[in-house]
């Protein structure tokens, strides 16, 4: 039996950011990753710290603000580049109905510290001269982050350990001791370890681990496919979305939602390929692949003879409200959740320092109990 403060279950973005944040605070932590070390969900992403596209309600537009601000100082807190940069960004805007509502997000972003503004096809053309704008009224443009998302996660989890954390990946966990409502122990292969406190942060695994624990918690997820092109020569200039993404490909069986990300090595990063499956998996498929190919064609044609190098896909997890869930589970005493942020790798360094204290029993600087899983239960008494 080995005894610590805190258990924490997942090795992605928020699992190592929140270990780094306990360690620092003096904490005894240990991180149980199924996996690699941010081998899973995390390191599958495009590594986009997402700006303008989150929920408009004020605590929403603090964390991404105030988040996408701690990344100008973070590699050297961290003590790890995990390249680190700003790049323009695109929205493009297909219906009169994305331009009228683009306009309102952007008279509300803008004053809130999210410059946003809506641009119209000839100023696209301009930024974009080798996108296909035909069928576009425009787009919005506001400015991200970019990063490595392989290289963020290890640089947290480095840290981490520097603080005396244990980070433990192949070390999928198998059950629960659990007595009065409380996890004394957490089993992973033939080790069990006891702490005070156990974290579950396992991203669209999450429901799969507190069932161990005879807790079900309200996380649902979609399977995203993408794929990653050869080098070429600098001919896109920005990141590139669809402004209307998550329409395109909500309550979909099989949606693509075009996104080109350039990378420092001069190759494409390129999304997504969405579907609805029951199935945690990190395929890809022949649909997939050729339907994000035929979206990629349309919008540049001048990427016809260029070649995939590799495809990966991943879960993506959300909860029926699609707000974050962050908090203690209620038939749990000592078991903290927290998954699905919608924009994760902004937030991250911000509310990995926010969760590190309410896991210790402290008040955040500013109240997430609106996030709390208790909100669901909450709803099934009204309903």
């Amino acid at each position: 039996m080995q005894n610590f403060d805190v258990i924490i279950v997942g090795g992605g973005f928020l699992g190592l950011s929140t270990a780094y944040q306990l360690s620092k605070m003096g904490v005894k932590t240990l991180l149980l990753e199924a996996g690699d070390i941010g081998g899973g969900t995390s390191a599958s992403c495009s590594g986009r710290a997402q700006t303008c596209e989150g929920h408009l309600d004020p605590l929403n537009i603090q964390i991404i603000r105030d988040g996408l601000a701690r990344h100008e100082t973070l590699e050297e807190e961290l003590g790890a580049k995990y390249d680190w940069r700003k790049i323009g960004l695109f929205l493009l805007i297909r219906s009169e109905d994305l331009w009228q509502r683009w306009q309102e997000r952007s008279a509300i972003l803008t004053p809130a510290g999210i410059p946003t503004e809506v641009v119209d096809r000839t100023t696209l053309q301009k930024a974009e001269p080798n996108m296909n704008t035909l069928g576009l009224l425009g787009a919005t443009y506001s400015v991200e982050g970019m990063l490595d998302p392989l290289k963020f996660s290890l640089a947290y989890a480095n840290a981490a350990q520097r603080n005396g954390a244990v980070i433990l990946g192949r070390s999928r966990v198998t059950g629960f001791e659990v007595k009065n409502n409380r996890i004394l122990s957490v089993t992973a292969g033939n080790t069990v370890y006891r702490a005070e406190k156990v974290a579950v942060m396992a991203g669209a695994w999450t429901s799969k681990v507190t069932r161990l624990a005879g807790v079900s918690v309200p996380v649902h997820f979609t399977h995203a496919e993408a794929l990653v092109t050869e080098r070429i020569p600098s001919m896109i200039y920005h990141n590139v979305e669809l402004a209307d993404f998550y329409e395109t490909i909500h309550g979909k069986d099989k949606a693509v939602a075009i996104g080109v990300h350039p990378q420092l090595n001069g190759s494409l990063d390129i999304s997504e390929a969405v579907t609805t499956t029951n199935r945690l998996h990190k395929g890809v498929s022949a649909w997939g692949v050729t339907s994000i190919s035929k979206e990629l064609v349309h919008l540049y044609p001048f990427l016809e003879k260029v070649r995939v190098v590799r495809t990966w896909g991943r879960p993506t997890s959300f909860t029926p409200d699609e707000e974050p869930l962050i908090g203690w589970v209620p038939e749990r005493d000592n078991l903290f959740v927290a998954t699905s942020l919608v924009i994760t790798i902004t937030t991250v360094p911000l509310l990995s320092e926010w969760m590190a204290l309410m896991i210790q029993g402290k008040q955040p600087p500013v109240s997430l109990e609106e996030y709390s899983p208790a909100r669901f239960i909450q709803q099934l008494i009204h309903a």
